[in-house]
């Protein structure tokens, strides 16, 4: 101990008696300080300062004039307005060309340019073409690194007031509209807007209604037609006389089911096919029962057998005229206004119901002739005779069903489902829902639908969604009907408020409100612990640059007896007394001189000291064993420590290899000690910084007196040799 205390009177009397020595020490006490409190300083609050930047700002915005409402809007003005009274940025306002043009020499930082049809575009919103406004956003990124980032700020305020300011006019506006209606009912003794409004809903909920009971009719009709087709084209199969039409007319029955009139058209078409097709089937029966007597005289059971499947048949198509009657008679009294359409049903349901009672007479006959043909009592050429009367008349009152509803029915169905979705104005975007539905339905079936089954689910879909809309609909009238109920207060609520407040709160119904968490008062406190560290570790690499690590002869003759540890501690403790100095000036002029927010400002000055303790000994003990490669050591390691302790950006920001050598850095540990400090402590966070920091104490201390002997011989050849040089 006697002899590091001689080395270390010995260094302070030397430095005592040379003025140079002296000076040189105040040197290197003071420059780390001004490394550090110049960059606090300049770091001060450059966010508060961002009134400096010049960014243009031009507005081509021919607006927008409502002819429905009295809407005029031009946001271009708008935002110049607003503008000028913000002083977030150095609003520069111009014309497009100078903007753009001053973005690339560098004179605006960033421009933003407001397009011609900017306010027009905005109000596509309510029409059926809809234009996404665009604002056009110039960058000079080659000026400065964090001018865009800075500048993108400004240009997204800009858009959120853009965005702002058409929610408020348009609401305003709206409810203005609202009001004056209402104000002026009230005047004349009118039904006020509330009551209006009830009415209106209720009569589109009849409309409604209405649609879905015709198309609950034209789905009825589908199955009748669907019974028709299958009950005569399989049989016209069987007989060999069916054309290729008539056999695929099941299959293509759904095809090309893209929206709701479609579907109604294509069933209206498709029982026009079955009747066409019902001639045929009572052709080919005459012939299944010349076969079948034919047989008669040596099968009589056979016989009666086929006939009595064609009696069965026949009772198929009668049950698919009573469907098809059904269902006009469901449409005619769903459409009484449409008197054209009544009449024509009325006529057709009196011809089908005759070509019912004729197809009937055919069926019992067919089924007197079964029973009677086993019994061998039966006169075949006289059965044959009254049969072929029967279906000469079934199939004249056939083709009258068939010629009256092609003549006078089937153009007015058509009609009737292409004006469907203009029935009410009110209905339009619902209707386009119901095509949609339709157009998924057809679509889960395939490219073509194999059968009406797929026009039945359709329009049974359709059934059901317009059903619901119109419950919806009677339940949201009936609400507004009824006095005093929620929803009619709710609506005079809105009714009696300012529309200046209204448009504001739904332009910004959500307001965040801020808690900061240990705030901060200003960016270069927050930067203090960063810059303070550095400048502690720059001053003990200054430190080993200038001093000699290395204790001379002369004075190591002077000495009884020193031991190499002696030597380390006697010229190491110089080197402490310095880097106390140094942290303890930067962290004075941290709290005193620049005013830095502090919570514990002996506790900041205490890590500063311990901070430069560790830092001299780490420093110190690479120099003593490795020479000047100890001091690039020291110089890399500072280097990796700036872009790898998270002083400037979150370390989760920085790339992989740098998260992961985060913690065994030495900044981390000191910043973070200071960070407790300055906005105050968390649990034991201070104290746990502080011991990892102490972790490299201990490091820097088996490297300075055990394991650097191993490698001293080594070390001394290597000074030689650059010695040797002239050079280094």
């Amino acid at each position: 101990m006697k002899n590091i205390i001689q080395i270390f009177k010995n260094d302070l009397l030397r430095i005592h008696k040379n003025v140079i020595a002296m000076i040189v020490i105040m040197g290197i006490t003071v420059i780390p300080t001004l490394y550090a409190w110049f960059n606090i300083a300049a770091s001060w609050d450059p966010y508060g300062n961002t009134g400096n930047l010049k960014v243009a700002v031009a507005s081509n915005d021919e607006g927008y004039k409502g002819e429905l409402l009295p809407v005029n809007l031009n946001l271009g003005d708008d935002v110049i307005s607003e503008l000028q009274g913000n002083k977030q940025l150095n609003w520069v306002f111009t014309d497009a060309k100078d903007a753009k043009k001053g973005v690339q020499s560098g004179k605006y930082y960033a421009a933003i340019v407001i397009p011609e049809d900017f306010s027009k575009d905005m109000m596509s919103l309510f029409t059926s073409d809809v234009v996404h406004p665009d604002i056009t956003y110039y960058i000079n990124e080659k000026e400065n690194a964090i001018a865009p980032k800075v500048t993108q700020k400004g240009a997204s305020s800009v858009q959120h007031q853009v965005n702002e300011t058409f929610i408020t006019t348009v609401s305003k506006t709206t409810l203005e509209a609202l009001q004056f209606v209402n104000d002026v009912s009230a005047k004349t003794g009118d039904e006020s807007l509330t009551e209006h409004l009830a009415t209106s809903l209720s009569q589109i909920s009849d409309d409604l209604g209405n649609i879905s009971g015709t198309v609950k009719a034209f789905s009825d009709m589908t199955d009748a037609g669907a019974l028709m087709l299958d009950t005569t084209t399989s049989f016209l199969e069987q007989s060999g006389k069916g054309t290729k039409s008539s056999v695929n007319a099941l299959n293509q029955a759904g095809n090309g089911i893209d929206s709701l009139t479609s579907a109604l058209t294509g069933t209206t078409s498709d029982i026009n096919t079955a009747l066409k097709q019902n001639a045929d089937f009572y052709s080919s029966v005459s012939a299944a029962i010349d076969k079948a007597l034919d047989s008669y005289s040596t099968d009589a059971a056979s016989c009666s057998n086929a006939i009595q499947a064609v009696s069965g048949r026949v009772q198929n198509l009668i049950s698919g005229y009573q469907e098809l009657s059904d269902s006009l008679t469901a449409i005619a009294n769903a459409h009484p206004d449409q008197t054209a359409l009544v009449q024509a049903i009325n006529g057709l349901n009196v011809q089908i119901q005759q070509a019912i009672d004729q197809q009937t007479q055919i069926k019992n006959k067919l089924d007197e002739i079964a029973a009677a043909l086993p019994s061998a009592t039966a006169d075949a050429s006289t059965l044959k005779k009254e049969l072929d009367d029967l279906l000469a008349r079934g199939t004249a009152s056939v083709n009258s069903v068939k010629t009256s509803y092609e003549q006078n029915v089937k153009s007015s169905l058509d009609g009737l489902a292409t004006n469907l979705d203009s029935t009410n104005s009110s209905l339009v975007n619902l209707l386009g829902q119901v095509d949609n539905s339709v157009q998924q339905i057809s679509s889960v079936t395939g490219s073509a639908s194999t059968d009406l089954s797929t026009v039945k689910e359709a329009l049974e879909q359709t059934v059901s969604l317009l059903n619901e809309s119109s419950e919806k609909l009677q339940k949201v009238s009936t609400t507004l009907s009824t006095d005093g109920s929620d929803g009619v207060q709710m609506l005079e609520n809105i009714l009696a408020e300012d529309p200046q407040t209204i448009g504001a709160f739904l332009a910004a119904p959500v307001s965040l409100n801020e808690t900061k968490i240990y705030p901060i008062e200003n960016y270069g406190t927050a930067m203090a612990p960063f810059y303070s560290t550095l400048a502690i570790w720059v001053g003990a690499v200054v430190m080993a640059a200038m001093l000699k690590v290395n204790v001379s002869e002369s004075v190591v003759k002077k000495l009884s007896g020193a031991k190499p540890y002696q030597l380390y501690f006697g010229r190491l403790l110089l080197f402490v007394c310095i880097g106390l100095l140094q942290s303890g000036l930067i962290c004075l002029g941290d709290l005193y001189f620049l005013g830095i927010q502090c919570e514990h400002p002996f506790l900041f000055l205490v890590t500063g000291w311990f901070t430069s303790f560790v830092y001299v000994n780490l420093i110190y003990a690479l120099t003593v064993s490795f020479g000047d490669i100890g001091k690039a050591v020291a110089v890399v390691l500072m280097v990796m420590q700036v872009a790898g302790s998270g002083g400037t950006f979150p370390i989760q920001c920085a790339p992989k290899f740098f998260q992961s050598v985060y913690p065994l850095l030495p900044f981390t540990h000191s910043m973070n000690a200071m960070r407790e400090c300055v906005a105050g402590f968390y649990g034991m966070n201070y104290v746990k910084e502080l011991g990892y920091l102490g972790i490299f104490l201990i490091l820097s201390l088996l490297l300075g007196l055990l394991l650097r002997k191993p490698v001293i011989k080594l070390n001394d050849a290597f000074t030689e040799k650059l010695e040797s040089t002239h050079l280094i």
